[in-house]
């Protein structure tokens, strides 16, 4: 068995003792593992099980919270698995979806009456057979795994599927509440299709907002050929959509899902205050203090963009004195498109969100040139914070990105992105996620490959030599980061958004001794009157 094949089944058996509250020596597992499988032929399902049980008693963890095999017969629902267990389920396959790795077999989601769990199956495991859509079958030794809290299936070279050959009947749970979703797999949801948004990307199929009696939920369905659009007011019953968090917020994607038009019922949707346009014209806000909803602004067009789509009529970006902001107008014929350089006063436009960065849409607004003179300094008035790195924050150092076009996310430790799983073709980032204090307030910055290059004397291409030589891996850049950078006084010019400066650039700051000296005797001097 290869390194890497070693180090996932350590990975697992330190994250079972972690949850235990005690810290392993990952490096020790790894050799013990390799010792058993490769030098003595035991079988990495055994193996696993040896390791662990030591590590039980090595840290003197109770017997009774073993992790035990489960008997012939000992069936757990989907909605009790934790993760950590060894476990069999019952269960049939609902979604099968195209893997996103070579090192994944399958992957899709399985469901029982009590509930879904998405599931993977590894390229390793080739012993295994290939699960069927629409069938049942008999998993046994099933590894649950977790990313973020939301429990997964793990199906290796040690687990055993069997098909089960009875007629059986996959009866959803009742409809789950968008006000009780959490991240995973919903069984059923009951919502109306309230608001269809213009799709941001050409793999983006249709998005925009469901909604029922509790609230409002955004989704999101990539592009299918065996899946159709939904219709705007329609209601559905949606069995098995994936339910993802992204920034505190859930969202459902639809690829995994199948449903059903009900037209024999409505819902009534609550009112969401702040949604709808405004009657009246807004006042001019600054591009920094937006919010979503809809705003009026006075901008100048900066840059403009190559549409991406034939629907889209322009695109680009327009900026104040605090910032700039993505600007995109439609196809539509009682609009007219911008002139490049000139100001311009947009009433009531639109204000968007998506990956936590937000534009505006000038469809719904109306806009017309200032006077041809006019100019305005975009860009030019930057937040400016100053004082000491008091904290490099978790998050920080390299860390991995997923490759996917407009996601961008960071990966876990095992390359996997809430969004479309396990990565391994990932992108490599330099950042610091840190705290300035000023010495009356304390500040979150975060600063981008460019200013962490600079500040810290480390390039992207140093960390990752630096992070694959040691055993501690992307945690010895933070610790690095953290070694080089706390306590040093710096200069941070940036946009705040969110509660944190983005970072555009730093330096550090650099005391002057003699003025230094001078205001140290003033306050001796003062102080010597005192006592006078």
């Amino acid at each position: 068995m290869d390194t890497q094949q070693i180090q996932q089944i350590a990975d697992r058996i330190s994250l079972n003792l972690k949850a235990k509250g005690v810290s392993p020596d990952r490096q020790s597992i790894s050799e013990k593992l390799s010792l058993y499988i490769n030098e003595f032929g035991v079988v990495p399902f055994e193996a696993e099980r040896k390791v662990l049980s030591d590590q039980y008693k090595q840290y003197k963890i109770p017997e009774e919270v073993k992790p035990a095999a489960n008997q012939a017969g000992d069936v757990v629902n989907i909605a009790d698995i934790q993760p950590n267990d060894w476990v069999t389920v019952e269960a049939k396959v609902v979604s099968l979806q195209e893997p996103n790795s070579p090192a994944i077999s399958q992957s899709g989601i399985l469901a029982d009456s009590s509930g879904a769990v998405r599931f993977v199956i590894f390229s390793k495991a080739s012993e295994l057979p290939k699960l069927e859509l629409e069938k049942w079958y008999s998993i046994d030794s099933a590894v649950v795994d977790s990313f973020k809290g939301v429990p997964n299936l793990k199906l290796h070279s040690g687990s055993h599927v069997t098909g089960i050959e009875d007629d059986r009947c996959l009866v959803p749970s009742e409809p789950t509440k968008l006000s009780d979703l959490k991240p995973g797999v919903v069984s059923c949801v009951r919502v109306k299709f309230v608001d269809e948004w213009e799709s941001r990307s050409e793999r983006m199929m249709q998005s925009g907002l469901v909604a029922d009696e509790s609230g409002r939920m955004k989704f999101v369905l990539w592009q299918d050929s065996q899946k159709e659009k939904l219709i705007p007011g329609a209601v559905y019953n949606i069995f098995y959509a994936g339910v993802d968090e992204y920034n505190g917020k859930l969202s459902l994607t639809l690829n995994s899902a199948v449903w059903l038009q009900d037209e024999d019922i409505d819902i009534s949707v609550p009112v969401k205050s702040g949604v709808s346009a405004p009657k009246e014209p807004l006042p001019i806000s600054m591009i920094r203090d937006l919010k979503v909803g809809y705003a009026s602004l006075r901008v100048k067009f900066v840059e403009e963009w190559e549409a991406r789509s034939d629907r889209m009529m322009q695109s680009g970006l327009v900026g104040d004195e605090t910032g700039r902001i993505k600007f995109v107008l439609w196809q539509d014929e009682s609009k007219e498109r911008l002139e490049l350089g000139r100001v311009y006063e947009i009433i009531n436009a639109k204000v968007d969100e998506y990956n936590g960065r937000l534009s505006i849409s000038l469809n719904p607004s109306t806009y017309s040139a200032d006077d041809s003179e006019a100019d305005i300094a975009v860009g030019t008035r930057l937040d400016e914070v100053s004082g000491t790195i008091v904290q490099v924050s978790k998050g920080s150092g390299l860390v991995r990105r997923c490759p996917v076009e407009g996601c961008n996310r960071v990966l876990s430790r095992q390359n996997f992105c809430p969004v479309h799983e396990i990565q391994n073709n990932f992108n490599y980032d330099l950042r610091i996620k840190g705290v300035v204090d000023d010495g009356h307030r304390a500040c979150n910055v975060l600063m981008n490959r460019e200013v962490t290059e600079k500040l810290s004397d480390m390039t992207m291409d140093q960390a990752i030599e630096i992070a694959s030589n040691s055993p501690l891996g992307l945690e010895e850049i933070q610790a690095e980061l953290t070694e080089r950078l706390c306590g040093r006084y710096v200069k941070c010019l940036g946009n705040e958004f969110d509660g944190r400066i983005l970072v555009k650039s730093a330096e550090f700051i650099h005391l002057d001794t003699k003025i230094t000296a001078d205001l140290l005797n003033r306050a001796g001097n003062v102080l010597e009157g005192d006592r006078t």
